[in-house]
């Protein structure tokens, strides 16, 4: 299923304590399908940047069920 990245936002839910060391920074992912139904989804911050993962952009999950930009074709 191909869904569009609705917001990204930082993942600021610690409780009362700060980020763990050593734990990646993560994103709150919303995602929309072609119904117009929400999820969101945690991601690792560093991985949308390395997949060039942009709100508006069209993903899909993979195998390993991990975000995916979906090319378009022109």
């Amino acid at each position: 299923m191909i869904y569009t990245v609705k917001r990204i936002d930082e993942d600021l839910d610690f409780g009362c304590e700060e980020r763990p060391k050593g734990m990646p920074v993560m994103a709150i992912v919303t995602l929309m399908n072609s119904s117009g139904e929400e999820i969101k989804i945690k991601a690792e911050d560093a991985m949308l940047y390395e997949c060039n993962i942009n709100e508006g952009d069209k993903v899909c999950f993979d195998v390993n069920n991990k975000l995916e930009k979906v090319a378009l074709p022109n």
